[in-house]
This record gives C-alpha cells, structure tokens and sequence, in this order.
C-alpha cells in the first residue's frame, strides 16, 4: 500500500506538471512532501511489513506523523502564498511555517535514523535472509543521493526520480526473492491475460467477419448466431483456466480416481501419505498440504494451524496464511489431522470445495489408519528384537561370568583330588567327571556363540575389523572404513551389523571373484549405513537357492531398516541401512 501511494503521488505529480498554474500547481508543490516521508516507511517496513524489531515501531510512528503533519502545514502555506517553495514568493510567520520547518527537520532525523535501522538489520540478518534488506539499502542510498541533488544541487526533479526508481528497484527485489509470493500472482496474470485477450481477439474477429459477409439487414442475427457457435471455445478456455488455476475442484471424480492410482502406486506406508498428499496438494493447487498422524482432533470452524511436532507426510511449502484443519478418523476414532492450506490469503475454500475436502479427508482416514498400524507393527517388531538381543547380551554375560567359572573351578577340583586319590576306581571316576565338566564347558561356549557373536564382547569396530582380517588372503584385500563412534549402539544393531559385513564378505569370497572389497559404515544421528562393495564379476540379483542376501534383509527389516543391492562397473554393493531412533 505504501508503494501504492507513492506511485500515485509520483503520476500526478507528473501530470500535474502539464499545466501552469491554478489549483494543478497548487497540488503539485504540496504532493513532493508526503513522498519522501512514505518513501522512508517504505524502506523502514521493507521487506515484511513490519519494523525489524519492537524500538523500531516508535521511529515509523513517528515518521508517520511527520508526513501527515507536514503535509498539512504545506499545504496551508501553499494556500497563503502559492509558489513558495519555488522561491517565487515570501510568507509570514505563522503556525503553518513553525510546524512544517518542525516536520522538515523531524524528516531528515528520521531518515538518519531508517539508515541506522537499515544497517543494523542487515548486520543482525543470517545470510539466507540479507538479500532483501541488501535491496532496502540500495533505495535508501537512492533516496540519500536524490534528496542532496534536490537540495543542494537544486535538481527540480531529482524527487520525481527517486519516486519512480526507489519502487522499481523495490520491484526487482521483490521479484528476485519471490516476495510476497508474487510468483503465483504474476502467474495466474500472465495465464489471464493472453487467454482472455485471445477470447476477445477470436470474438471481434467473428463479429466481424459475420457482419462483413452477411446482408445488412441480417448482419446482427449471423453475428449472434456465430458467437453462439463459437461458445465452446469460450467454455474450453475457461476450462483451462480453472484447471490451470484451480485445479480438478469442478470434477472430483477425477481427483478421487488421481489420489485412488498414487496410492495404489506407492511401495512403502510412508510413501502412500505422501502420494495421497501430493495428489491433493496437485489436484487442488493447493500451495500446501500434510497429514500428521495423531490423536489430537482439531478444533470446529477449521482453524489456522500446522502439524504439531512435523507433518508425517508434506507437499509443497507452507505459506503466511490460513490452513484448513480437518480431522481423520476410521471406526469414529481421530486417528490424524489433514491440512490443506488455501490458494492465496483471500481466497478461501469454497462451499463445494470444502465439502470436497470432507469427502477427501472421509477417503483418506481408513489409509491414515492402515499406516498407522503398519508403524505400530513394525515399532513392536524392532521393540521385540531389540529385546531378544538385550537378553542375549545379558544372558550370554551372565553364563560367561557365572557357569563358565564355575566350571573350570570344578575341572581344577577334579584334577587336584585325581592327584591325591593315588590310583583305583575312584581315578577312573574323577576322569570321566573331569571329561563331562569339558564337554560341559564345550556346550557352554556353544551356547554363548550362539546367542551373540563373541567378537562383538570388544566392541562393534574391533568385531568388524576381525571379521574383515579373517576373510582377507592374498587374492582378496578387504579394507574397513568407519565413520562416526560405534559405541553404546544397541544390542540388536550391533548384531545385525556385523552378521550383514560377516555374510556380505562370505558372499565376495564364495562368488564375486574379486581382488578387493570395501566395507563402510557410517554412523548418523538417526541411522547406521553399512556398505560392502567389491570389484568382481557383478550380478546384482539374489542367487537362487540362496539364504544370505534373504537373512541380511531380514535382519535389516526386523529393526525398520533396509537392505539392497547396487551394482557397480565393475562389480557388486551391499547397502544396509538401519535406524538408530
């Protein structure tokens, strides 16, 4: 609004200046005042329509006042003596001359004050956001430069300049950083305007075509006739233009049947959510869309909102106005939330849109609920194997630091009574007892194998590191490269890590024909990434008969993760991935 105002004052102004004298230069002298105050603003509130912080909206009330007062004051002046601030006249003292020399200094105070402002905001910005405030700098040195060319250099129409280069300088900023989604604007415009200039170009051209060829007498009825012939063309246009626009809220048919074929498309839960949101976000031209699953219903009158904690699937990006809150359920129970923000901020859902939307939502929560449990499932699932493994790793230390001793304190038992026994029957028992005690400790160590690797008691990155030293030999160099602290990793992701490196280097071993292998884990925040790749003969496809490739996978999906192979020039990978949240 303010860029609007100075450019209103900038026309008239210039075309005010056509004329000589009467209330036209009456007006023009008054409206070069309220410019450069609104100007200033302009650079004070750019680019969000707000100063940069709280003690910055005192100085643009202040500006405020000054332009209004300011101009009032000129605009008495004016009245008692027109041409005074061309120097053509003299005036007396009076209220109307102390208030408007009050304003002009208040005015440059404030001016000083916006370059403070300007500078210590781009200063504070982070450096994705300083573009804008750049562009705001440069209309404030253009402003600084045309009021010392007024001023000092008397350049008359120095102002008018500045009025005309400062907004399309703000303009290019604007354009630059996609502002105020000014992308959308300057799309529906320029779809607009050619397909409407194209409607009126093709219904002159009928009409005159019709009149020219008919009688004089029926030229009207042919032109009507012809327009009404050429109506489907017109509805065709329109058409594109609400589909283009507005996407497929006149045929829901077709967005059901859209949303119906993503789904049916898509591999994992994850990306079921995600096609259907992409398909509403597309289907509607929705700037944004997501569905969280949750219990918490929204409230009536669907209120502005977002996901609360993160959308569990999103499309497109969120924008500074309302979003449409509907409720999922399945069986009367909320199971989520969908969002669907409308196309622009005054243009809210329609009532056959909404209603739209509820149906969407209705189509929707039974694939919410399905999603949902299909998390549910597979979080038990990892809960129960991360289970199993802590009570492997728990009962394997407690047979290793309880039996294990207290078998080999019973065979040093046996031998030290066998030695004081001299000979006999009771010799030959002690021997079978002692024998009974080593197969009991066979068992045991059996047992422990078993229950957890014994390499992975030093650790997951010396457990990796042994099993990479014992399938290396002189045809195949096995190199190990870890990235990121492998320790306090669960139980059960220890294990499957290193059975997955364990069973990959096998596999090269048995039937890639390689001279190295690569082994890689890198440890992530929120996820372990485990490769293994080599420079053999290739084949990335399971084997048939084989159980390696079909273990390491299942190991993966038993704690939400995933196990695929890549293949290579030359060569094969293995490529595991495991959450770690």
């Amino acid at each position: 609004w303010l860029l609007l105002a100075v450019g209103v004052l900038a026309g008239l102004t210039l075309v005010l200046s056509i004329p000589a004298d009467g209330p036209a230069a009456w007006l023009r002298a008054v409206l070069w005042w309220p410019g450069y105050g609104l100007l200033l603003l302009v650079l004070l509130l750019f680019p969000g329509g707000r100063p940069g912080s709280r003690g910055w909206a005192g100085l643009a009330a202040w500006l405020s006042m000054t332009v209004v007062a300011g101009t009032v004051a000129l605009a008495s002046l004016e009245l008692r003596a027109p041409g005074l601030i061309s120097g053509d006249a003299r005036v007396a003292a009076g209220w109307d001359r102390a208030v408007f020399l009050g304003a002009s200094l208040a005015l440059v105070a404030g001016g000083a004050l916006t370059i403070v402002a300007a500078g210590v905001r781009v200063l504070r910005a982070p450096a994705a956001g300083r573009g804008p405030l750049l562009w705001a700098a440069v209309n404030i040195l253009l402003l600084v430069v045309v009021m010392v060319l007024d001023a000092v250099a008397d350049v008359s129409t120095a102002w008018l300049a500045g009025a005309l280069a400062i907004p399309a300088v703000t303009t290019v900023g604007v354009l630059r950083y996609g502002l105020y989604d000014i992308g959308l604007l300057v799309h529906r415009s320029l779809l607009y305007g050619p397909l409407t200039v194209l409607v009126i170009v093709v219904y002159a051209g009928v009409v005159a075509l019709a009149a020219r060829l008919a009688p004089a007498a029926a030229a009207p009825a042919a032109a009507a006739v012809t327009v009404i012939a050429v109506l489907p063309l017109r509805q065709a246009v329109q058409a594109l233009l609400e589909r283009s626009l507005y996407g497929q809220r006149a045929r829901p048919y077709e967005l059901v049947s859209r949303i119906s074929r993503r789904i049916s498309q898509a591999g994992t839960p994850e990306q079921i959510l995600a096609e259907a949101v992409t398909a509403i976000g597309d289907g509607l031209r929705a700037p944004y869309a997501a569905v969280r699953l949750g219990s918490r219903t929204a409230s009536p009158g669907w209120p502005t909102g977002d996901p609360a904690g993160g959308p569990t699937a999103a499309h497109g990006r969120r924008r500074p106005w309302p979003v449409a809150t509907l409720t999922l359920t399945h069986r009367g129970a909320p199971i989520g939330q969908l969002f669907v923000q409308q196309r622009g901020p005054d243009e809210p859902w329609s009532r056959r849109e909404s209603a739209l939307l509820r149906d969407l939502a209705g189509q929707l929560g039974p694939v919410a609920a399905a999603v949902r449990l299909t998390h549910e499932l597979r979080a038990a699932r990892e809960r129960l194997v991360g289970a199993r493994e802590e009570e492997a790793r728990r009962l394997q230390r407690d047979l290793h630091d309880g039996i294990g001793p207290t078998l080999s304190g019973a065979r040093m038992l046996v031998r030290a009574g066998r030695a004081q026994a001299g000979g006999g029957a009771v010799v030959q028992t002690l021997d079978r007892l002692e024998e009974g005690l080593a197969d009991a400790a066979v068992e045991v160590r059996r047992i422990l194998d078993n229950l957890r690797p014994p390499a992975l008691d030093r650790g997951l990155a010396a457990a990796l590191d042994t099993a990479a030293r014992r399938h290396r030999s002189p045809l195949l160099d096995v190199a190990l490269t870890v990235r990121g602290d492998l320790a306090d990793l669960p139980a059960a992701v220890e294990v499957a890590t290193y059975r997955v490196v364990d069973e990959a280097l096998a596999n090269v071993v048995r039937h890639a024909r390689a001279a190295s292998a690569l082994v890689t884990v890198v440890r992530e925040p929120d996820r372990l990434t485990v490769a293994v790749r080599d420079d053999g003969i290739g084949g990335a496809a399971a084997r048939a008969g084989g159980v390696g490739l079909e273990s390491m996978a299942q190991r993966c999906a038993e704690l939400g993760g995933t196990l695929r192979l890549v293949g290579h020039t030359p060569g094969t990978g293995v490529v595991a991935v495991i959450p770690l949240g």
